[in-house]
């Protein structure tokens, strides 16, 4: 599970986290919704390292193991943890025909 406690974070003095609270349950899916520049970007980029925060907890806790303070922990190490994205402009499929990307969506295809 993610723990995210009062998180803020700004870009220079524009503050653009504000004190966000979130937990993500392992088997669920959890979503964040907004408009553009509403800080979706921003809130997966410190969680998965990439931005700092400059207030706030995130702990990861794994089952059967004590929680751990993910701002004590680098985001190429965060990858071992399972914490990652994709980014939106990744293609995931190459260029095919309608046939060829319905083989690969296809029930063992």
């Amino acid at each position: 599970m993610l723990s995210l406690r009062a998180v803020n974070h700004y870009y220079g003095n524009q503050h653009s986290l504000w004190d966000v609270d979130l937990d993500l349950l392992p088997g669920k899916c959890t979503a964040v919704l907004g408009l553009p520049g509403m800080g979706k970007t921003t809130l997966a980029n410190c969680i998965i390292g990439n931005l700092p925060i400059e207030s706030g907890t995130m702990f990861w806790h794994q089952a059967g193991a004590p929680p751990c303070d993910l701002l004590q922990i680098p985001a190429a190490k965060r990858i071992a943890l399972g914490i990652n994205c994709v980014s939106q402009e990744r293609r995931i499929f190459f260029a095919t025909d309608g046939r060829g990307k319905s083989a690969h969506c296809a029930p063992g295809g």
